[in-house]
């Protein structure tokens, strides 16, 4: 597989599996702010309707404490869930087909570097030559101006 077409399936690799990502962070953005948003609503209403239910028995502190425990818990929940990595099997297989396009790509570069390292030494041995070439001319000139005089 030659250097350009590595290249290029790794490019097409790698944008397959960020719009995969993209389109499951889309979808759980949306359904996060609409969960948020019935979640503001239900909330308000189920803590006053629980407030004056627990209020009798608890009193007014003991209410509100009850009410923040039960809020807490409930978020550190909600944490836990939205920190947690979505399983994909389609992720998965593509985040193995990026590194091994990566892996041929860099494989099949490596044959240009070696190929461009040659000719760059091939270059400073002809350039070697010819500083050489020069400094012999150089010389001969001078014997030969030194024997003219």
């Amino acid at each position: 597989m030659s250097t350009l077409s590595s290249a290029k399936l790794y490019a097409r690799m790698a944008l397959l599996r960020r719009q995969v990502l993209l389109r499951q962070l889309i979808r759980r953005t949306m359904a996060g702010a609409l969960a948020v948003a019935a979640i503001i609503v239900a909330a308000g209403l189920a803590t006053y309707a629980l407030f004056l239910t627990i209020r009798v028995p608890f009193g007014d502190l003991g209410a509100t404490l009850a009410i923040a425990a039960i809020y807490l818990a409930a978020a550190f929940s909600l944490l836990v869930y939205a920190l947690r990595e979505p399983a994909s099997p389609e992720l998965e297989a593509l985040a193995e087909m990026e590194a091994a396009a990566l892996e041929t790509a860099m494989a099949d570069s490596q044959g240009v570097v070696e190929m461009l390292t040659a000719a760059g030494h091939r270059i400073e041995s002809l350039g070697d030559s010819l500083t050489l070439g020069f400094g012999i001319l150089s010389a001969l000139r001078k014997l030969l101006a030194s024997r003219k005089s």
